[in-house]
């Protein structure tokens, strides 16, 4: 999506960083030069700057941030269930947690448990009698020429989606 930034773009200012944010700006280097060198945009430092000159402290405010909508038990729990049932469905984990949390949550606490869907392995394994007559089928077409070949449509080889949803399973 255009104008949607990386998710480092929106880390907290560590310790250490505050700390250099603090001493150049005291060693009179001006904002822009003090953003380049920590690698931070320059309103994070003005902000820094600001609270540190206002407040006289560069530690980060209790509570400032969004509230946390599960417990850790929860995520292990949300975890858990996608590990038991591959082929749960965020719809089904939230209602199974109880919690008012959108999907998009869920997928984040499996990211970070590195969970992602996926489509199922789609080959079956394939028997000695299955071996037995795909060998048949071969040797009595091995020789075929070219327009014998051009005959043959293989449904197989390519998948067509023509809407967003192919209705496969993922696990």
């Amino acid at each position: 999506m255009p104008g949607k930034r990386a998710r480092r773009h929106f880390s907290q200012l560590s310790e250490f960083e505050r700390g250099l944010i603090i001493g150049m700006k005291t060693a009179g280097w001006s904002t822009c030069r003090v953003a380049g060198q920590v690698h931070r945009s320059e309103c994070a430092v003005r902000n820094c700057w600001e609270q540190w000159t206002r407040e006289g402290t560069h530690a980060r405010k209790i509570g400032s941030g969004a509230t946390r909508k599960t417990t850790r038990r929860e995520d292990r729990r949300i975890v858990r269930q996608a590990l038991v049932d591959p082929t749960v469905t965020r719809s089904t984990i939230r209602a199974d947690v109880g919690v008012a949390i959108v999907p998009q949550t869920i997928s984040r606490h499996l990211a970070k448990t590195y969970l992602k869907s996926k489509r199922p392995f789609g080959a079956l394994p394939l028997t000695p009698e299955h071996r037995q007559l795909r060998l048949q089928w071969c040797q009595a077409r091995s020789m075929w020429n070219v327009t014998d070949w051009q005959k043959v449509v293989f449904s197989d080889e390519s998948r067509f989606v023509l809407e967003t949803d192919d209705n496969r399973v993922r696990v």
